[in-house]
C-alpha cells in the first residue's frame, strides 16, 4: 500500500528539520508521495513563510512596493535551506514567476499556494 504524507510548518522550518523529515520518509517504504508546505517558524519570534508570502503579496499587489525588495527575505529563507542542505540548485526562475504573478495580482490564494 502506498502512503501520502504531508509535512510543513515547523517540520520544514530549516535544513535540520528537512533532514529529520527525510529520515521519516525513508523509514517507511510505503511513504511514496510527499506533499510539502511552507516552512514555519524556526524560533519564537520568527515569521512563517506563509505569512511572509501574504505580506509580500499585499505590499506588491496592493501597495505598489518594489517586488524584489519585498520578496528578498523569502528567497533568502529558501536559499538558506538549500545551502545548508548542501544542494546545488537554484530557485531563481521560480522566484521570478512568483514575483510576476504577484505584480499581476494573482490573489491571496495564489500567494499561499
Amino acid at each position: 500500500m502506498s502512503k501520502v504524507v504531508k509535512f510543513g510548518g515547523s517540520s520544514l522550518a530549516d535544513a535540520n528539520q528537512f533532514r529529520k523529515v527525510a529520515d521519516i520518509i525513508r523509514s517507511d517504504k510505503e511513504r511514496r508521495y510527499v506533499v510539502p508546505s511552507a516552512p514555519g517558524k524556526r524560533f519564537k519570534d520568527d515569521i512563517k513563510v506563509t505569512d511572509m508570502l501574504y505580506a509580500c503579496y499585499d505590499a506588491v499587489a496592493n501597495e505598489g512596493k518594489n517586488a524584489y525588495n519585498q520578496f528578498a527575505p523569502i528567497a533568502e529563507r529558501f536559499n538558506g535551506i538549500i545551502s545548508d542542505l548542501g544542494l546545488t540548485l537554484s530557485l531563481d526562475d521560480e522566484y521570478e514567476v512568483i514575483i510576476d504573478n504577484f505584480r499581476k495580482k494573482a490573489g491571496k490564494d495564489y500567494a499561499a499556494s
